[in-house]
């Protein structure tokens, strides 16, 4: 674990180093940018990256390589939704959530891919993504934790969503919220939330309060799921982990 946190500190900093020089005037910014090899098809990766987006909400709709033999955006729970990154926030593109799927055969461990996602606003947005070595795959229900007592999550905003934005409160039972280092070990009922929009991440909760930023008008799911230190999610009694969804409509 702690040889894939310096791999991913030097993703981060050489990535930070690149869009310095290759920076452009729109609003969005890729940063953290790495490729994790799939065990059973080396060449075959999975991109996770960082959207910081400093205007209003944009559009993610598509991604392009001129290095990769192939390259896609999947959305496992939500294909058919559009993957807003909400205005002045962020959103992640990781494992547990929609992320980039490549294939380059020639990509060696510690080297560069790289990668444009395509913004309905923004326009096209440049970056390079590191290979960070094999998969870690803790996200996978089947590694998922069951406690007893179960831990359990409701959600509720504090108002209307809309393009000022609004304020997403966590209500949870025989749960602790803990911010530990990225290897902090399991304890009991200790943990931190992961926040979906239409199946993209917003970001870990380390707290009952997390600020969703503007949205323009359009349907969306919005997911909690609790998560141990370790980033295992808990699990209920039919093994799925433990969550609350909320259906939004924000109108013109």
């Amino acid at each position: 674990m702690k040889r894939l946190v310096a791999i991913c500190l030097a993703g981060v900093i050489a990535t930070v180093i690149y869009g310095f020089f290759t920076r452009s005037t729109s609003e969005i910014s890729l940063l953290g940018g790495l490729a994790f090899a799939a065990s059973e098809m080396p060449s075959m990766f999975m991109v996770g990256l960082t959207i910081k987006n400093g205007g209003a909400a944009d559009v993610l709709l598509g991604v392009t390589s001129p290095k990769a033999q192939m390259v896609t955006l999947v959305n496992p729970k939500h294909s058919d939704a559009k993957m807003i990154v909400p205005g002045n926030s962020t959103g992640i593109l990781a494992m547990d959530g929609a992320h980039v799927m490549l294939r380059a055969s020639e990509l060696k461990e510690g080297g560069f891919i790289p990668l444009t996602l395509t913004f309905e606003t923004a326009g096209q947005v440049s970056t390079r993504v590191m290979h960070a070595g094999l998969a870690q795959m803790s996200h996978k229900v089947s590694d998922g934790i069951l406690i007893s007592p179960l831990p359990q999550v409701d959600i509720s905003l504090s108002g209307q969503p809309g393009p000022e934005g609004t304020t997403l409160r966590l209500a949870v039972e025989n749960f602790t919220f803990y911010r530990g280092a990225e290897d902090a070990r399991h304890v009991s009922g200790q943990g931190h939330a992961h926040l979906y929009l239409n199946g993209l991440k917003l970001g870990r909760l380390y707290a009952p309060d997390f600020q969703i930023g503007g949205l323009p008008p359009g349907h969306y799911v919005l997911e909690v799921v609790l998560n141990a230190n370790d980033h295992r999610a808990y699990l209920d009694e039919n093994g799925r982990p433990v969550a609350a969804q909320m259906m939004l409509e924000v109108t013109g």
